[in-house]
This record gives C-alpha cells, structure tokens and sequence, in this order.
C-alpha cells in the first residue's frame, strides 16, 4: 500500500477566510460554553466541509474533496468515549454514502484523519477537507470481499490487477468455477475497467454477463460464486 500524501497547502481564499472565521466564532463559543464533543456533531461539521468543497470536475461530474483532517482537544476524544479510528471508520462510511447521495465522486482515495491535539481549542471542531488528485492519474476505486476486506486498487497503477485461481494472481479466488486467469480490472480515463480473460463460467456485474465493462459505485462483481462489490472511492 502506498504511503497517504500530505494535503496541499493552497493560499488562503475568500472560502478559506470565512473557515477561519467559523472556526474562530466556534472556538469562542467552545471557550464560553464549553460545549460537548459528539459524533453526530463532527459528522454534521465534516458534511458542511465536503459540500462546501465540492466543485465540478469532468464533464457531467462533480468531485469531492477525499482527504478530510478532524482535530479535536484529547479531553474531547476521552469524552465520546472511542478510539480515534473508530471515528476514522465511521467518518469514512459516512462521507461515501453522502458522496453517493450527492452524485459525486473523489479524484483520488478517501482518506480521514481524526487527530487529537492540545492546540485545538476544548469543545470545538476543527475540519480540514481538500481534494487530492491520486497518484499518476490513476482513479480511486476499491473491490470489497465478501467478508468485508477492503483492496484498494489505485496502488496497482495503470496495469491493474488480475483475478484468478492463480496463485501469481493479485487476488487468488479459491473457487472451482474460476478460471486461473479469470478477468482483469484496470483503469481508464473514466474509471475501472472489468475484463473478461476469455474465462470458461464469463465474468458478471450485477447478475449480467459481461466481455467489458465500466465498474460503477455499487456495482456487483461476479466471478464464480465469488461476488465482489466495487466501491468508486
């Protein structure tokens, strides 16, 4: 897995000054109030931020920033009673679903981090989301097993991956309705690619058969009795 890049430092905008300013009213408050730290409430903050950040990218498309920063007081994180990568799971759930209820995609992986720092002020939120185009171009996207496990595919580069009863595969199916080399997934301009390899049972997205064919968020992926769901982000 490749290394997270640091966000880019970009020079501070008319968007950028009323953040500030947010956070700046929001620490006062913090200071005033004293107000608890609940998740709901850092959810509801990383929304406004994704939304306030998304901007039209290709045509037809509108992206949203993928790489989202949390910073709260420890004293805050003691008080949800959770460790910050629970928070870190639950936010990345969120920010996938609300992206998919926005119609919009990231230009590279989601990535969130919830950091726990005596510079940020008691009982306030601090939220940081850009957006981060992936690595040689190649776009986000991640198959998910059916036990949950999660591959990224942007790490692949432009080759992609092959899926197969291979063991040399780069995601070795154990079923015998696979073939060894049974299909192919890489990325193009527009997305990740399914290939059938000329496979002896076909390749299936969401029940369908299947020569080649653009993997859409959602999308089920089928390959013996093995069903994969493809995850745009």
């Amino acid at each position: 897995m490749r290394s997270r890049s640091a966000a880019t430092v970009h020079p501070m905008g008319l968007r950028d000054l009323e953040r500030a300013i947010e956070r700046g009213v929001d620490g006062v408050l913090g200071r005033v109030f004293r107000a608890e730290v609940s998740r709901l409430e850092i959810e509801k903050r990383v929304e406004r931020e994704l939304d306030a950040g998304t901007r039209r990218g290709a045509p037809g498309t509108r992206v949203m920033p993928n790489e989202i920063e949390v910073r709260i007081h420890p004293d805050d994180v003691d008080g949800l009673g959770d460790e910050t990568a629970n928070i870190e799971r639950s936010l990345l759930t969120m920010a996938r679903q609300h992206a998919r209820e926005m119609s919009c995609a990231f230009e590279g992986p989601l990535v969130v981090t919830v950091t726990a720092t005596p510079e940020a002020l008691r009982g306030t939120i601090e939220v940081f989301a850009t957006a981060e185009h992936s690595i040689a171009g190649v776009p986000p996207g991640t198959l998910i097993y059916p036990d949950g496990y999660r591959y990224d595919l942007a790490p692949s580069g432009p080759e992609g991956i092959v899926l197969g009863r291979d063991p040399e595969s780069d995601i070795q199916i154990d079923d015998k309705k696979a073939s060894r080399e049974h299909a192919q997934v890489r990325p193009s301009p527009r997305g990740w690619i399914v290939e059938d390899l000329g496979s002896t049972n076909g390749t299936r997205v969401n029940g369908f058969r299947t020569a080649a064919q653009l993997l859409l968020d959602g999308d089920q992926l089928t390959i013996g009795d093995t069903q994969f769901t493809f995850d745009a982000s």
